[in-house]
């Protein structure tokens, strides 16, 4: 009988030791894996240069008019100085915010000169020297065609600080901030 207990407590320990050594593998878990994550292209052309490539962009393609009092080429009173920006983030995997600031720091003191910025897509019109907008990831079209005005109204009033402006040149930068929009 001896023999019999002997036996049966040698079986009943290789059998508890297979079920806890199953049991223990159900728990440990040795895993590798290896995951290549795509990156959103972030692609965006001012003007048709790449903004990724070049942190300043020279924009003098202005187009001036005036009265026939004002020589072609130059920015006098009564004349306009026009020119376009086009954003192109059509080649964006993401929704792109930007807003465009000018600083006008250069006219402060001649009120009578200003700024106005119109989107040629919704033709709405800003006098203002900021632009803002969202070109969405799923908009048909995903370039912007801004039209930027530099106003100098011939005003009377204005003469005297209007002559200081003679032979000299007006400079403005523009600062182009772009960022990816995340919606709320």
């Amino acid at each position: 009988m001896r023999k019999y207990i002997y036996i049966m407590t040698m079986f009943l320990a290789i059998i508890t030791t297979l079920v806890v050594a199953k049991t223990y593998a159900l728990f440990e878990t040795n895993a590798t894996s290896s995951k290549n994550l795509s990156i959103g292209a972030w692609h965006i052309e001012v003007n048709g240069e790449d903004i990724s490539l070049a942190e300043t962009i020279t924009l003098d393609d202005f187009t001036y008019t005036g009265s026939t009092h004002t020589e072609s080429g130059y920015f006098a009173p009564g004349s306009t100085a026009v020119f376009d920006i086009e954003i192109d983030a059509s080649d964006c995997d993401v929704s792109v915010g930007y807003e465009l600031t000018i600083d006008d720091s250069a006219i402060d003191d001649y009120p009578n000169i200003y700024f106005s910025i119109k989107n040629m897509d919704t033709n709405t019109e800003l006098t203002s020297n900021t632009y803002s907008g969202i070109s969405y990831l799923n908009d048909q079209d995903r370039v912007v065609n801004l039209r930027i005005t530099l106003v100098w109204d011939d005003n009377a009033l204005y003469n005297e600080s209007d002559n200081t402006l003679i032979g000299e040149e007006l400079e403005f930068d523009i600062n182009a901030n772009f960022e990816q929009y995340i919606g709320v």
